[in-house]
């Protein structure tokens, strides 16, 4: 077994490398708050029915009838959606013999409890990079999920690019996934965006002009249901390129346009007033995950709609939160051990509009 973390690189003498704390580590894009444009849904331990009322009865009163007047035949009719959450895991082994040869082997206990490594440096430094990389796994397949994902050379084809293991992707079905049910139903909920349609990734790329990201942020907004501009909690989420394209395209024509980098590494902006967010690490998913070998699947995106509208259903009142570590006497294993389950919903159809 390979260590979690490949140190053969680093060599280590009493003049170098001493402590896993002098690494540097490079910098990654991390994961917003999922409360930040999501909604959170507790307590769904098993399937569970979500009934959704239009909240209207639609057409009402005529002009006053004489005698025997015939009732308004409106009616609210109520939509069905189903949570089913799913099962998530993360296991990771280590055994201290696989960095023996690496400068983690300072990290290593003493005597008897030289294999146990879950009270050492080494181990810290693993859930420290791990406690970064569960909330993007938690939006990777909240938004790229699909239960029928497959790769680009399978037979049917998918869109995950080839060699890439689709099980981290196949566990439920996502929010890209569920708006383009929505569209392919109903064509007025999507803006079509050219570049995307381009045969190689570079022309997806040399075709989409500042100009274009304008026209589908603009287009997306007055394409959108009117209900959608009355919601407090509205919404535009971007990728990177639509958010840095539209930013040139203003600052080419001296308008005044602020972007806010967040801590996490992602941006805030507004479009109409509305706060739009960018989210770059749906660009480094597409490229590496949504990728043919010529082009990439829909590298410019934008959804507008509510936090509300996009919900995450979880057992509990959180989220994986607990990390279980223990070291294994019998096969001297040293185990890391996550798991927990959940859904998401578009929940609103109508209060979708996405360009694409």
């Amino acid at each position: 077994m390979a260590a979690i973390i490949n140190l053969s690189a680093l060599t280590f003498t009493a003049d170098q490398l001493r402590s896993m704390n002098e690494l540097v580590v490079k910098a990654v894009l991390e994961s917003p708050d999922l409360t930040l444009f999501h909604e959170l849904a507790t307590g769904i331990k098993n399937d569970r029915e979500i009934g959704i009322i239009p909240g209207t009865l639609g057409l009402l009163g005529k002009a006053a009838q004489g005698c025997d007047p015939v009732a308004d035949t409106a009616t609210d009719v109520a939509a069905l959606k189903t949570w089913t959450p799913k099962r998530i895991e993360i296991i990771l082994d280590q055994c201290a013999t696989d960095i023996a040869a690496s400068m983690a082997k300072l990290a290593r206990n003493l005597g008897i409890e030289v294999n146990d490594l879950t009270n050492t440096e080494y181990f810290a430094f693993l859930l420290d990079v791990l406690s970064k990389d569960i909330p993007k796994m938690i939006l990777r397949h909240a938004w790229m999920g699909e239960v029928a994902a497959a790769n680009v050379d399978d037979s049917p084809a998918g869109v995950i690019t080839a060699g890439v293991d689709v099980d981290y992707f196949n566990v439920i079905n996502g929010f890209f996934y569920q708006l383009a049910v929505i569209y392919a139903g109903d064509a007025t909920r999507k803006n079509t965006l050219s570049a995307n349609a381009q045969a190689t990734r570079a022309l997806q790329f040399s075709t989409f002009a500042a100009a274009d990201a304008l026209a589908v942020l603009n287009a997306v907004v007055d394409g959108a249901s009117p209900i959608v501009s009355t919601q407090p909690d509205r919404v535009l989420l971007v990728t990177h390129s639509v958010m840095q394209r539209a930013y040139r395209a203003l600052q080419a024509a001296g308008l005044a346009y602020k972007i806010e980098l967040q801590s996490n590494g992602f941006q805030l902006g507004s479009w109409d007033g509305i706060p739009m967010y960018s989210v770059p690490l749906w660009d480094e998913w597409i490229a590496a995950y949504e990728n043919n070998g010529t082009k990439l699947n829909n590298p410019h995106r934008v959804v507008y709609t509510t936090k509300s509208n996009l919900v995450i259903g979880m057992e509990g009142t959180s989220l994986f939160d607990r990390v279980n570590t223990f070291y294994d006497q019998k096969s001297r294993y040293n185990r890391i051990e996550v798991s927990d389950a959940f859904d998401v919903k578009v929940l609103n159809d109508d209060l979708v509009q996405v360009g694409i």
